[in-house]
């Protein structure tokens, strides 16, 4: 039987594995399957047990700052990209390797997608469908572009293209681990099981590609293998037991379908469950100087000056931030996130009732914080938060229903819809809200935060603003 390129590349990449020292089960096998970005994934062709090891990786066949430093065609370049943020770094390498027919990477570099769906590559029209999602907001694509100029252009790199640079980029985002850096036997908190993470930042780690770990696909649902390593060899092992012909799969974590789409290109009802819709904290706080907004709530609009003495609590509390996700509710909380509910209820609170809180120790319990007066309001920023969207709920459920979209424009109403079902939940769930507003901000009760009536201002009680904590 003739074998195409397709398969001829996957033969070379399991031979070149062998070569470079990785050792992979006999009951596994990287297989066809021509869906998602790589078209491959590990099957299983034997049964595994929990914790049996699937395949394991020698760290001399990961690519990453440490193994390339000893390339001769890096040598002259080493120390500007030993200076660069990790994931650039990366980039120039990939970029480097994949330019040499003699690098001892080509096998592996040459199962590199070369087409991608991430946010990063749609056109300014794709992007609209996403209507008023903030994933927008999270592509990053100038930024990513002035660093591509700033320090890979003078690389001098053949056939240098800011194009090219966002493809490697974004595999990097797609495939890369953050690997422990290795120690020395005598060194202590690495051991046998210490799991991979994907989060950068750690001093201790190093951004790496995988090969064959990248290779798995990844299913929140279906999860039954993780990466750990020690300090010889990265080890993908079972984390349950597998079945002979059961597709081996990884996990991204609790992401978000907006953070798939725009990390690795695709979305997936597997996914769903993790939807968040983003409150600009800035947007929100805006509304409580305007007349209008929670007009039938008897508020009176605050002051500049009110509404910077009540965030300042909120940071002093811990509970002030840039933005909040509404979320699903699960097991780990519900889906109104409780320093929300504490801003509010700051916001929210009367002149007196906020005076004593400024001066004790700390916030009430979440069940204190769910007034009714706190429900409606939020009823009202979730029902704004949703009209932001040039579509409804029920206009994307039609869409979605009646099929036939272009590819990007499916995954778009997928992730707008995701986020729009969430402020639905969310609107219902703040509805239900009965706590007391015996404390509350209301006209009947009061005329406006920091008139005087036996109660000092918050600003003269304390002596001077207090430098809240941002979290």
């Amino acid at each position: 039987m003739e074998v195409d390129g397709f398969e001829a590349k996957t033969n070379l990449f399991l031979s070149w594995l062998s070569q470079m020292g990785v050792i992979m089960s006999a009951k596994a096998a990287l297989v066809d399957l021509r869906t998602g970005a790589r078209g491959r994934g590990v099957v299983a062709t034997g049964n595994f047990d929990e914790d049996e090891v699937i395949f394991a990786v020698p760290r001399s066949a990961v690519l990453n700052r440490n193994t390339i430093s000893s390339t001769k065609s890096m040598r002259p370049v080493q120390q500007e990209i030993f200076d660069m943020p990790s994931w650039l770094a990366l980039t120039a390498i990939i970029l480097e390797e994949s330019r040499r027919p003699d690098s001892q990477w080509a096998p592996y570099l040459a199962l590199l997608p070369r087409q991608l769906d991430n946010l990063a590559f749609w056109s300014d029209a794709e992007l609209s469908e996403l209507q008023a999602s903030k994933v927008v907001d999270k592509i990053g694509k100038s930024s990513a572009e002035e660093m591509f100029s700033s320090s890979i252009a003078p690389l001098g790199i053949e056939n240098y293209s800011i194009q090219e640079c966002h493809r490697v980029a974004s595999i990097i985002m797609s495939y890369a681990f953050d690997i422990p850096e290795e120690t020395s036997q005598e060194d202590e908190g690495v051991g046998e099981d210490d799991d991979l993470v994907s989060d950068d930042g750690e001093e201790t780690t190093i951004l790496s590609m995988i090969p064959l770990a990248d290779m798995l696909n990844a299913d929140a649902d279906r999860n039954n293998a993780r990466l750990c390593c020690d300090n010889e060899k990265l080890e993908m092992r079972a984390i349950k037991s597998i079945i002979a012909g059961e597709e081996i799969f990884n996990d991204y974590g609790q992401l978000p379908r907006s953070d798939l789409l725009r990390r690795y290109g695709y979305v997936t009802e597997n996914y769903k469950a993790f939807d968040v819709a983003e409150i600009c904290t800035k947007e929100l706080l805006s509304l409580f100087r305007s007349k209008e907004a929670f007009q039938g709530l008897n508020l009176n609009p605050l002051s500049q000056e009110d509404l910077e003495n009540r965030t300042e609590l909120a940071e002093r509390e811990g509970v002030f931030e840039e933005a909040y996700d509404i979320s699903h509710p699960r097991p780990e909380g519900p889906g109104i996130p409780d320093a929300l509910l504490a801003l509010f209820y700051l916001i929210l609170l009367d002149k007196q009732s906020l005076q004593a809180l400024y001066d004790s120790d700390g916030l009430p319990s979440r069940s204190k914080l769910t007034t009714e007066l706190v429900g409606q309001v939020l009823v009202i920023v979730f029902q704004l938060r949703e009209n932001e969207y040039a579509t409804s709920l029920e206009d994307d459920e039609a869409l979605l229903a009646a099929g036939n979209l272009p590819h990007r424009m499916s995954m778009a109403v997928q992730v707008r819809h995701g986020e729009k079902a969430v402020l639905r939940a969310a609107i219902r769930d703040a509805a239900t809200f009965t706590g007391s507003n015996k404390r509350m901000r209301l006209e009947r009760k009061q005329t406006s935060i920091g008139e005087g009536k036996g109660k000092r201002p918050i600003q003269e009680s304390t002596g001077s603003k207090k430098k809240g904590r941002s979290r």
